[in-house]
C-alpha cells in the first residue's frame, strides 16, 4: 500500500516528500478533498512508466516480450554496457 497524503501536507513538507520519494522508491498519493487527485513519484521511475506504456502500444509487444522471456531462459542476453556502447557507436557514425 503506498502512504496517502493530503495535498495541504505536501503544501507545507514538499522538500520532505520528494525526498522520501527518491530515497525509497515508494510513490506518494496526493489527495485533494479527500480524493486521489495525484501522485508523487521519483523521476526515475516515472520515465520507466512512460517508456512501458510506449512499449505496449505496439500491437506486437505480447509477441515481443514472449520472445525476450524465451532468449532469457535460453542464455541469449547481452550484458547492459556491452548495449549501451554499442548504441552510443551507433548514433555516432
Amino acid at each position: 500500500m503506498f502512504p496517502i497524503i493530503p495535498i495541504t501536507d505536501l503544501q507545507l513538507k514538499t522538500r520532505k516528500f520528494v525526498q522520501q520519494v527518491r530515497e525509497t522508491r515508494q510513490p506518494i498519493i496526493i489527495t485533494q478533498r479527500g480524493r486521489a487527485a495525484a501522485v508523487l513519484a521519483s523521476a526515475e521511475d516515472f520515465e520507466g512508466m512512460l517508456a512501458t506504456l510506449e512499449e505496449v502500444s505496439y500491437p506486437d509487444w505480447r509477441q515481443k516480450l514472449d520472445r525476450g522471456k524465451r532468449d532469457l531462459e535460453e542464455g541469449r542476453t547481452v550484458a547492459l554496457e556491452s548495449y549501451l556502447k554499442k548504441g552510443a557507436k551507433r548514433r555516432r557514425g
